[in-house]
């Protein structure tokens, strides 16, 4: 994956713009915040990735996108006004994720949006104050974000952001993602062993060592006895650290083309990794996705 490092320098000024997004959703007190899950579960899975959100200066543009590459359909609350609206994501009828308008996203003309994924977590200010002591930055301190729940935005010590959520209504069915559903997660980092003492401070993961795989190399996250992402290392020092969700997909080789065709850009082509098949995209208001293929539902990438 050693265009993950390559790429991920071209974003680095959005880590500026995004550092703020806590006063962006403060200016928003008015915006709907649609619940995680719907109907309720009623169960958390501390640990696991729940959400993405995407913050991007072009909220139609990027449904476009997501819509003809993997089949999303989309909800949208609030006025006409898109600077106030939240839009919903659903793959197959299923949230799992939102759109926000921040015209930071937009930089210089360049398109520089970013997803941002949620951890479930037990409590919200506990882990917020745990990234406070462990050298991290909170962005957004804990606040009740409507139908969602308690939510805080934090930046970890090589400025990686990523959110600690307490659902309101509880957390998805624990289950491997279906197709065009969030997968994995990985964070691209210099120091993984710094990075898991951090993450270990405010999740409470567990790490293994990741089997060997060609260009990724590091350590693995656990909660509950299941994998829910890694940390891997980078392969070029000058690139920012990033978290990279991925989504999974039935053809990788379709996916890629039609993330092309729908205005994308593929910024590494498909790959072998083991059990999968791994490709990374930008959609065009400039946000890195990961793709893949696993050859059977239990596989992880």
């Amino acid at each position: 994956m050693r265009s993950i490092a390559r790429h991920a320098a071209g974003f680095r000024a959005l880590f500026v713009a995004l550092a703020t997004l806590g006063m962006a959703t403060a200016g928003a007190a008015d915006r709907y915040w649609p619940p995680i899950v719907d109907p309720p579960t009623g169960q958390h899975t501390p640990g696991r990735f729940v959400w993405g959100e995407l913050v991007t200066a072009d909220v139609a543009t990027a449904a476009e996108f997501y819509g003809k590459v993997f089949g999303w359909t989309f909800e949208t609350y609030g006025d006409e006004d898109d600077r106030n609206t939240y839009t919903l994501a659903l793959a197959d009828g299923l949230p799992i994720g939102g759109m926000v308008y921040d015209s930071r996203a937009m930089k210089s003309g360049k398109p520089s949006a970013r997803w941002v994924g949620l951890i479930s977590v037990t409590d919200v200010p506990a882990a917020a104050a745990a990234a406070q002591s462990s050298g991290g930055t909170v962005v957004r301190t804990p606040v009740m974000l409507g139908e969602r729940g308690e939510t805080a935005i934090i930046r970890d010590p090589e400025g990686a952001l990523f959110g600690v959520v307490r659902s309101k209504n509880g957390d998805p069915l624990d289950y491997a993602g279906d197709l065009n559903e969030w997968y994995w997660v990985d964070l691209w980092t210099s120091d993984v062993e710094k990075a898991a003492a951090f993450y270990r401070s405010v999740v409470g993961y567990e790490t293994v060592p990741i089997a060997d795989d060609g260009p990724r190399s590091g350590l693995r996250l656990l909660s509950g006895g299941f994998a829910r992402g890694g940390i891997m290392q980078k392969r070029n020092p000058k690139a920012s650290t990033t978290w990279l969700p991925y989504l999974r997909v039935a053809d990788i080789k379709a996916a890629t083309a039609a993330a092309k065709n729908a205005g994308g850009t593929v910024l590494m082509e498909p790959v072998v990794m083991q059990s999968a098949r791994v490709a990374i995209v930008a959609d065009p208001t400039g946000a890195p996705v990961g793709i893949v293929e696993v050859a059977a539902r239990e596989a992880q990438p």
